[in-house]
């Protein structure tokens, strides 16, 4: 630390930067005491928080911070805990770029970017940021390079607003092509779009309604589960207890299914892509389909002899063929045929008009049945959730909006053609894959189910973080416990030492979960983080897809579950390589 009563030569230095740079203990990093520092270093922390852009000093091999206040703007919810870090720990979203910046610059070259794009963790949630990016050597009294002077100006609002200008000028350009036609057919455009979009904006505020709804939901049912679970190990003994448990957990399990369902819809649903060959779905969708549907429907599966490759999470699509099959089922009393094709076909700009996707190449898969048909009034609700022509209790409403969630979420689109009398068709359109088929690699689950090790569970609802808590305390792990990522983060950065941290995905405070993870993870040896939640938004996920190495906990979950995925992420966590 600094001493009292010299001014170490920094008399010079003005703003929050430069008294937070005073401050902190340069003893623990490359540069040393400040009392130590060199003029060269001095020299280029005077530079750095004179100017007014956002300036950032690597310094040494580890890249230690120094910034200006501009750049204490630009960091966002990182700042102040960038100051003094090593910068592939301060950033480690994109700890390759920064170390190849690094080492080129103490080699003595020099780098610059013009609106390069990464994406950033700047305040919880990833961001697609532009920036103009220079970089140069600093150079020590003896004249070697010794660290990194860089440039950051954000240039996000103008490539933005440029893309757009250009779009504009784009649907401009086309509009003066043939003007008297391009007026006819934009009138017919405009109420069709009109229609669409108001329809569009129905099913975005439903889906927000309902995907709020589904993750406060989700808390409540794994409070009562936990609870359920816990009164569970501590009556063993009890028969009636046991009884009594069960069948309330057989109704958690329930709720959890339907909570589910409104998640996809409002394409809320944590997805895990992965490259399909068609050909392996419909191999074993077609027995599946049969034990389902019963001995009294015939189902008839057609696939092309070369079926396009997609990316889609296959748990999902299953489901997605088996909830319209039922749907089809249905239709036809019980008894009848159901037909499931898969094609590759071509759609072009026409064929794509109003369904937000992208003309080009697409696996489309339909479920076909002749039975009764929908009415138009009917078909144009079908996809909301909670819409049901069946009886009370024949069906929760809930089967063709989460279809209709999943697939949108993987990037496809929906049709639905029918006709009162002559049945219906259920399109689902899929982009092709670019990727060639790989071996799937699932996260296995260890058998083993307890442990001693040390565990910090994050969690801001009290009741779930109790029964986490007791849970895992059952199993003979050891628990710490946290209200938040503000909480978590002190008690790591004060020495607490964890095996695992168990963290809730949406809390209140300013250190969210991504950036708590992402310290976990830059430690020596890296702390395992297992997520929770049953509504992740765009926090640990980007538009809803999980990352390889995100490994998330689903609320509702049984204990078994949990102790399952605990004792897996703590054995990866240990295996060699």
């Amino acid at each position: 630390m600094l001493r009292s009563g010299k001014d170490h030569g920094c008399a010079g230095w003005r703003g929050e930067m430069a008294l937070r740079i005073r401050d902190f203990d340069w003893s623990r990093t490359s540069l040393g005491l400040i009392d130590d520092w060199s003029s060269s270093l001095r020299a280029a922390v005077q530079l750095v928080l004179a100017s007014p852009v956002p300036l950032v000093m690597l310094w040494g091999h580890a890249g230690h911070m120094v910034y200006n206040d501009a750049y204490a703007v630009f960091a966002g919810g990182r700042h102040p805990f960038l100051l003094g870090s090593p910068v592939e720990e301060g950033w480690p979203e994109i700890a390759d770029f920064n170390r190849n910046v690094v080492d080129t610059c103490l080699a003595g070259g020099t780098l610059s970017y013009k609106d390069k794009e990464l994406v950033l963790f700047r305040n919880g949630a990833a961001e697609d940021v532009w920036m103009d990016l220079y970089y140069s050597p600093v150079v020590e009294d003896d004249g070697a390079p010794a660290g990194v002077i860089a440039v950051v100006i954000e240039t996000s609002e103008r490539v933005i607003a440029e893309r757009r200008q250009q779009e504009a000028e784009a649907a401009l350009l086309k509009l003066t092509r043939n003007l008297e036609q391009r007026v006819a057919d934009a009138v017919t455009a405009r109420v069709e779009l009109e229609e669409q979009l108001r329809q569009s904006q129905k099913m975005e505020a439903i889906g927000a309604l309902t995907g709020g709804v589904a993750h406060d939901f989700n808390n409540v049912l794994q409070a009562i589960s936990g609870n359920l679970q816990v009164l569970a190990l501590q009556e063993k003994g009890n028969e009636n207890v046991q009884k009594r448990v069960t069948a309330a957990a057989s109704a958690v399990e329930r709720g959890g299914k339907l909570s589910s369902q409104l998640l996809a819809f409002a394409r809320r649903q944590p997805l895990s892509p992965t490259v399909i060959n068609p050909g392996r779905i419909f191999d074993t969708l077609g027995d599946l389909l049969q034990r389902a549907l019963g001995e009294s429907i015939s189902v008839q599966m057609s696939l092309s002899a070369h079926p396009w490759f997609i990316q889609a999470d296959r748990n999902q699509l299953e489901n997605a063929v088996l909830n319209l099959a039922i749907n089809a089922r249905d239709a036809l009393d019980g008894e009848g045929q159901i037909s499931v094709i898969g094609e590759n076909v071509v759609l072009t700009a026409s064929d794509v008009t109003g369904a937000e996707i992208a003309a080009g190449e697409y696996l489309r898969i339909t479920v076909r049945d002749e039975g009764v048909g929908m009415s138009p009034e009917v078909l144009e609700r079908a996809c909301e959730p909670f819409f049901t022509t069946k009886g009370e209790g024949q069906g929760t409403g809930l089967g063709l909006s989460m279809v209709f969630g999943f697939v949108r979420q993987s990037g496809g689109h929906l049709t639905i053609l029918s006709e009162v009398g002559r049945g219906t068709s259920v399109q689902m359109h899929f982009p092709r894959s670019a990727v060639a088929e790989g071996t799937l690699s699932e996260f296995s689950l260890a058998s083993h189910v307890g442990g001693n090790e040390i565990i910090l569970v994050v969690e801001d609802d009290a009741s779930v973080r109790a029964t986490s808590a007791e849970l895992l305390r059952e199993l003979g792990y050891e628990v710490v416990e946290a209200v938040n990522g503000d909480a978590a983060l002190a008690l790591l950065q004060s020495g607490v030492k964890v095996d695992l941290v168990l963290t809730d995905v949406v809390m209140p405070g300013a250190v969210k979960s991504a950036d708590l993870a992402a310290w976990a993870r830059s430690r020596t040896p890296p702390v395992p983080v297992l997520f929770t939640s049953g509504h992740t938004r765009d926090i640990i996920s980007k538009n809803n897809i999980l990352a390889p190495d995100v490994k998330l906990l689903r609320k509702p979950y049984l204990p078994e579950t949990l102790s399952r995925m605990v004792r897996a992420v703590l054995a990866e966590s240990t295996r060699p390589g």
